[in-house]
């Protein structure tokens, strides 16, 4: 994953708050948690009480106390097959439906972009942006209480090649099959996945057939590589 660019100074986002907003973070990579600390103990009343490198560390901390924003990395592999893409966000969702969610992505995968942005998350930020934009969004999220999606996520969002409108605002792949290809390229088997999502292995392998066939992938070889360049993995 590519580093946070940090790449302008905080001034313009001093506030006056009356309390101090408590926030939590998860990132697999330090040099990303580091930059987001940072970032965040810039602005008045922000402060970074947790922070965890994998979904179930996330899960963990956000348990054991009150939180008034929850920013995460939509794909981690410090665990080994440990909750982290769309299933994290929807379990997030679930059990914290108060709390805002924004998420920091290197996502090239309209499909998955579309799918986040209709799961309920405050905020979406890709991290090839600077700084100053990831600070926006945590701002407008927690502060004016309202979704925010940073610039370069809002021109993909809109401007979707191919098809009518109502086409491009629709993903190719369905949650199930996304779900087995993005598990199937980190390198979990076929019976892996039927363990870890409670379905049959004929199904698990129907959906990854499927996923290959409608995005015109050949060999697993060509699965694996999608997965990479798309950010899934």
């Amino acid at each position: 994953m590519c580093a946070l660019l940090l790449i302008a100074p905080l001034d313009s986002f001093t506030m006056n708050v009356t309390r101090d907003f408590r926030i939590a973070i998860a990132d697999d990579h330090p040099v990303i948690r580091h930059a987001v600390i940072t970032a965040l103990s810039g602005i008045p009343g922000f402060k970074v009480d947790a922070v965890a490198n994998s979904g179930s560390a996330l899960l963990e901390l956000l348990s054991q106390g009150n939180w008034d924003l929850i920013i995460t990395d939509l794909v981690m592999s410090a665990v080994s097959n440990d909750i982290d893409g769309l299933a994290l966000i929807a379990r997030l969702r679930k059990l914290y439906p108060g709390i805002p969610v924004v998420v920091l992505t290197m996502l090239n995968n309209d499909d998955v972009l579309i799918r986040l942005s209709h799961s309920g998350v405050a905020g979406i930020v890709d991290k090839s942006e600077g700084i100053e934009e990831f600070c926006s969004v945590a701002r407008q999220v927690i502060i004016e209480r309202r979704p925010h999606f940073s610039a370069k996520i809002r021109s993909r969002l809109q401007f979707r090649p191919g098809g009518s409108e109502e086409a491009r605002s629709k993903p190719v792949l369905t949650k199930k099959e996304l779900e087995v290809l993005r598990l199937f390229a980190s390198g979990a088997s076929l019976t892996d996945i039927s363990r870890q999502v409670n379905r049959s292995i004929s199904t698990v392998a129907t959906q990854k057939s499927t996923a290959m066939k409608k995005l015109k992938l050949q060999t697993n070889a060509d699965l694996v590589k999608y997965a990479q360049v798309n950010g899934l993995i």
